[in-house]
């Protein structure tokens, strides 16, 4: 069995009809129109250059530009990669200062959820917009929020009021990290929805029969 597809088939045909159209040009041009034969043949060629341009199969999704937003994707998820994990190191390093093991155990489990959403990306930087609100405003802020409740540990009077809003507010960030992780499966649930829609409609007929 051939292995050439129909494209390679009909490749041919296009030089065919060209060539055959440039030579019969050059006594066309020479004896009807009256043009110099030195002129004619290079007038020829330009014939059958344009012909067979014109005549070539065109490609499936020609012209679509697949590489500038493939590019367009890696170039902003490496930027925002970059930062992430700059970010997501300092948060550790300063979770792994605090003295309170809730604070510290909170602050564990953000970084983890960060780590996973950077690894996630990386295999799939076309949903770097899922999450890229998390990376570069929540992530960073964080980071900051975990360096300042290092720093009022460190106060020999520590401010009760700030610890106690430091705190509160990294609770509050774990959702917000869980919020924006469960984010990156949108394409896989939304998938799973329409195949429950399916199956259904099917049982559904199988019912009724």
């Amino acid at each position: 069995m051939s292995n050439r597809t129909p494209a390679s088939r009909d490749s041919g045909v296009p030089d065919l009809v060209a060539g055959a159209v440039g030579a019969a040009f050059v006594p066309l041009a020479t004896f009807w129109l009256g043009i110099p034969w030195w002129l004619s043949v290079p007038l020829a060629a330009l014939a059958y250059l344009g012909l067979r341009l014109l005549l070539a199969p065109r490609q499936l999704f020609e012209g679509f530009r697949f590489k500038t937003i493939d590019q367009a994707s890696l170039a902003l998820a490496r930027e925002v990669l970059e930062r992430a994990r700059a970010d997501h190191d300092r948060l550790a390093a300063a979770a792994g200062g605090i003295k309170d093991d809730s604070i510290r155990a909170e602050l564990v489990h953000l970084g983890a959820v960060a780590e996973k959403v950077i690894a996630e990306v990386e295999q799939k930087p076309q949903r770097i917009n899922n999450v890229r609100r998390l990376l570069t405003y929540y992530l960073p802020g964080a980071s900051r929020l975990a360096t300042g409740y290092v720093a009022l540990e460190r106060q020999l009077t520590p401010n009760q009021e700030r610890m106690a809003a430091a705190a509160s507010m990294i609770g509050r960030l774990e959702g917000v990290f869980a919020s924006y992780a469960d984010k990156l499966m949108e394409q896989e649930l939304e998938g799973l929805d329409v195949e429950i829609k399916l199956l259904e409609a099917e049982l559904s007929g199988e019912r009724r029969s």
